[in-house]
This record gives structure tokens, C-alpha cells and sequence, in this order.
């Protein structure tokens, strides 16, 4: 099957990737080893190419926008003053890109694009798992409590997760990626797909769905409903005009549409201004009380910006910057790890230009995926699973962070 390297380079490429992947993952564990991870990286990007194993790689059009977004990148890492929050950051984005520019070159066929597919799922999956029998399980919402308080809760040492667990918001973003996922799969079955993959996929759909909503994330909860809403109304315009399906989605998206105007007409505009302005309010999804505290977090992190609009407060750096340098009117104690919300939080670490690069990095990718989606139906459910995740996951940025 593999014949030589000098033939099939990706697969020695892939080999290198993955084992730098636990050292990049928790590069301040051992740094010799994230050191050489780091040349492992930089060997597959250019020996291959210098030994002519293979060409460069075509050109994509999100190549401007990702130099460009390095660039940014190796500015904030510059002028960052804490080198060991920001070398645990650089190494997770450094990761990320160098696995992009593998993908990018390696997914050429149906086969492999299915095969890499299956191991995002799987990852997907482990995460998410790791992820509930390690959470921190908050009670917000009476309704929940009783299901809450009968969940495992078998604590799993992972390198640099906090003692007591991992908080139920930094699940909720994880599994924004996957269930819009699971969900498109689903909606994309054919009739001649037989009828154990229809109820395996729908199996996984409402696992996904319970899980969010046992987070009681407000914010996980928004991205999740967005990502449904916005789901159906891609199917919608990517069908043909003549499907009775498009008809179908497009009567849902209205009644879906109607049941969200209808429900803040119901709680009108002065009981949404008092919510904000007095958040310890009980609601029907529990008190608002942590929305003052990202109120005092979001206003000294705009100052931030403004103190440092080109570069950032240096890549990872936010947790200590915020407390060194403004009067934060938050417990000492308490560890603010981000700004609680993504585009404050891009902002604070590579500056405004690094933020604007990352939106039209990021509009570039979803314009791209709804090309795919309305070019090849094989692909389609994917594409705007994908799409759709990608807009719950910003949707939720607007009130949380992956951290």
C-alpha cells in the first residue's frame, strides 16, 4: 500500500504530527520535548518538499489570511510578559495550523476525506465524554437538579484542568462543534441508507442535545438553538427549488422564526433592559448573577484594548495583564482565566488588526463550506453541520470562551 516515503510522504508527515501532538497539547510539562515537537513540525513542512517527496501544496484562498494571521500571531508572542501562559497558547494555535496545512494537502479523496471525518467524530466524542465524567456540575436550574446530582463524576487527572473539574460552559462550547454535526448527518440521510444508520445518527443527535442541555450553559443553550435554526434554514436554501423538503424547511423556519419573535414580545424590551441592569433576577433559566460579573470583565477588557490596539497584551496573557494593570472589581482570588467573550478575547491577544484578520478568516471558511454544500450533495451534510457549528460556537463567543 505505502511503497516509500518519497511516494507517500504523508503518511511519515502524520506519524510526526501525531506524536507532537501531547507535547504541544501541555508544551510547559516537559519543554525539551515540546522543543523538538516544534522542529518535528517544521521538518514536514519543509524536508519533504527540499527532498522533492512532494510539491508544494496548491494554493487555497485562505492563505492570505492565515499568513497574515501569523504574523499577528508572532507579534503577540513577542511582546507578551508572561512566556509561560503564552508558550501553553502558541503551542495549542501552532498545532492547529501546521494540522490545517496537513489536511489541506493530504484530504485529495472521498475515501480519506470519510476516514478523517470518522476520527473528528471520534475525537468529538472522547472529548465530550472526558468532559462530562470530569465536570464541575453546576446547579442553576431547579428542573435539572435532580438529573444533575445522579451524573458520574469520576474526576480524571488530566494536565492542566483544575482540581475540582472542568466547568460545564467549557463542555457546552466543546460540543458545539459536534451535535450540529450529528444533527446535518442525520437530516442528510438517504432512502437507500438503511434504517440502523437513520436511528444511529438520531441516537447521537439527542445524546448530543441532552448533554448540552445538562450543561445549563446559557450561552452553550444559545449557540445550540442557533445552530438549529440556522441548520434548517441552509438545508433550505441549498435544496433544489422543486423539493418538497425545501417547502417542508422553509414552513419550519417560519413557524421557528414566528415562536422566537413571539417569545420576546413576551418578555419585552423593559423586562430584557432590567435583566441587564439588575441580572440577580430569577428567570425561567435560572438568576443572571454571573452576567454582572462579565459586565466588570468586558469593560476592562475594551480598556485593555484600547491600551494596546496593534499588538494585544500578549498572546495568553489576559489572566495576569488584567490583574496587574487595571482595578478589577472581582474577588483577588478569583482566577480570570478570559474576557468571556471570543472577539474581546482575539482583541486582548493579537490586537484589533489580528481580530479583523481572524473574522475574514473566518468568513472566508464559511463562504467556502457553502460552496461545497450546494456543489456536492455527498458532502452537504457535513458542510453545513460544519457551517452551522462554526455559528453556534461564535454565538456562544458572545458570552463565553473555550479556555
Amino acid at each position: 500500500m505505502v511503497a516509500s516515503s518519497k511516494n507517500k510522504p504523508w503518511l511519515l508527515e502524520g506519524l510526526v504530527l501525531a506524536a507532537s501532538l501531547p507535547f504541544l497539547l501541555f508544551p510547559n510539562r516537559i519543554i525539551p520535548a515540546t522543543f523538538l515537537a516544534l522542529l518535528g513540525l517544521i521538518f514536514i513542512e519543509t524536508v519533504p518538499v527540499l527532498l522533492k517527496w512532494r510539491s508544494l501544496p496548491a494554493p487555497t484562498p485562505i492563505d492570505l489570511p492565515i499568513l497574515l494571521f501569523t504574523l499577528s500571531l508572532g507579534l503577540a508572542i513577542v511582546v507578551s510578559a508572561d512566556p509561560d501562559l503564552t508558550l501553553d497558547k502558541a503551542a495549542g494555535i501552532i498545532l492547529g495550523l501546521f494540522t490545517l496545512r496537513y489536511l489541506l494537502r493530504t484530504l485529495n479523496t472521498a475515501k480519506v476525506w470519510h476516514l478523517a471525518f470518522i476520527l473528528f467524530g471520534l475525537m468529538g466524542f472522547g472529548f465530550a465524554l472526558l468532559g462530562i465524567l470530569n465536570a464541575e456540575w453546576i446547579n442553576k436550574i431547579p428542573l435539572l437538579t435532580p438529573i444533575i446530582n445522579q451524573l458520574p463524576n469520576q474526576i480524571i487527572a488530566v494536565p492542566g484542568q483544575p482540581d475540582a473539574g472542568i466547568h460545564p460552559n467549557q463542555i457546552a462550547g466543546t460540543l458545539l462543534f459536534y451535535f450540529p454535526l450529528v444533527w446535518a448527518v442525520w437530516l442528510g440521510q438517504q432512502k437507500q441508507n438503511g434504517r440502523w444508520q437513520k436511528w444511529l445518527w438520531l441516537g447521537l443527535s439527542l445524546a448530543g442535545t441532552g448533554a448540552l442541555i445538562l450543561t445549563q450553559s446559557r450561552s452553550g443553550w444559545l449557540g445550540g438553538a442557533a445552530a438549529i435554526y440556522i441548520l434548517i434554514a441552509l438545508w433550505a436554501f441549498a435544496l433544489p427549488n422543486s423539493s418538497p423538503r425545501r417547502h417542508a424547511l422553509f414552513t419550519l423556519l417560519g413557524l421557528l422564526t414566528l415562536a422566537g419573535a413571539a417569545a420576546l414580545l413576551a418578555i419585552g424590551p423593559d423586562r430584557l433592559l432590567a435583566l441587564w441592569e439588575e441580572p440577580a433576577q430569577e428567570t425561567a433559566v435560572g438568576s443572571l448573577t454571573s452576567l454582572s460579573f462579565r459586565q466588570e470583565v468586558w469593560r476592562w477588557s475594551i480598556v485593555a484594548i484600547q491600551d494596546f490596539p496593534f499588538t494585544g497584551v500578549g498572546l495568553g496573557s489576559f489572566r495576569r495583564v488584567i490583574r496587574r494593570l487595571y482595578p478589577l472589581a472581582i474577588d483577588p482570588g478569583y482566577n480570570v482565566v478570559h474576557p468571556h467573550n471570543l472577539f474581546l478575547h482575539t482583541a486582548v491577544d493579537l490586537g484589533i488588526p489580528g481580530l479583523i484578520v481572524y473574522l475574514t478568516l473566518v468568513g472566508l471558511v464559511l463562504a467556502l463550506g457553502w460552496q461545497a454544500a450546494k456543489r456536492d450533495v455527498q458532502i452537504r451534510p457535513y458542510a453545513l453541520g460544519l457551517i452551522a457549528g462554526l455559528f453556534a460556537f461564535h454565538i456562544y463567543g458572545l458570552g463565553d470562551v473555550l479556555a
